[in-house]
């Protein structure tokens, strides 16, 4: 998994070492905050009610973040009748690591942002699925291929799980160039890769169709 800095994190293409991310990314309720200021400028206060945790929290791994510079101060609203000045950022990094940013974490750290991460793609899922969107055309896609690989066959898998993520940046990158020059992007979607060992499978393993 690497780290994207830029000024439109939607568009945004890896530059894969960032000691910074990774350092952000060590705790979870950072995670979490990133994943909402992904998808939208937020308040501290916004950010604790969408993950359900304590402003005291929230505001102080924001802050954290912003030391780190994964993410801006995009505007300030004053609420409660002008008492009080709200802050509401944006990411500026994405939520990706490359093989040498990962291995700076330790082995609590990996298992708290995978733990997490499974948590916010649930949180996709059960989102698409109760606002009806999950199923909103016939291109949804879903797939879960269980699979006995070799060495050579997992180290492909890897491959083709890399070549499919720079392509996903490059559909990115194109759909910038087209909103340039006007044709609007109005289709919000999440795409959620994984690849993982397995214990071994029981009953004679995975089905197969021969």
């Amino acid at each position: 998994m690497g780290a994207i800095p830029t000024k439109d994190p939607v568009t945004a293409r890896p530059d894969f070492i960032s000691p910074q991310l990774a350092a952000a990314m060590s705790h979870p309720t950072r995670v979490h905050a990133m994943s909402v200021l992904l998808e939208r400028s937020a308040s501290p206060r916004q950010v604790a009610e969408a993950i359900d945790e304590r402003l005291n929290n929230v505001t102080y791994h924001i802050n954290q973040l912003l030391k780190l510079g994964c993410i801006e101060l995009v505007r300030t609203e004053r609420v409660r009748g002008g008492r009080v000045i709200e802050h509401f950022y944006r990411a500026t990094k994405r939520l990706y690591f490359d093989d040498e940013a990962w291995q700076t974490l330790n082995e609590k750290e990996r298992l708290d942002l995978v733990g997490v991460s499974l948590r916010i793609i649930s949180r996709d899922i059960n989102e698409a699925m109760a606002a009806g969107t999950f199923f909103g055309d016939d291109n949804a896609h879903l797939c879960r291929l269980p699979m006995i690989v070799d060495p050579e066959g997992w180290e492909e898998i890897s491959d083709v799980i890399e070549r499919t993520t720079e392509a996903l940046f490059e559909v990115e990158e194109r759909v910038a160039e087209r909103a340039s020059d006007g044709s609007p992007a109005d289709i919000h979607a999440k795409v959620e890769l994984m690849q993982f060992r397995s214990p071994p499978f029981e009953r004679g393993g995975p089905p197969r169709d021969d």
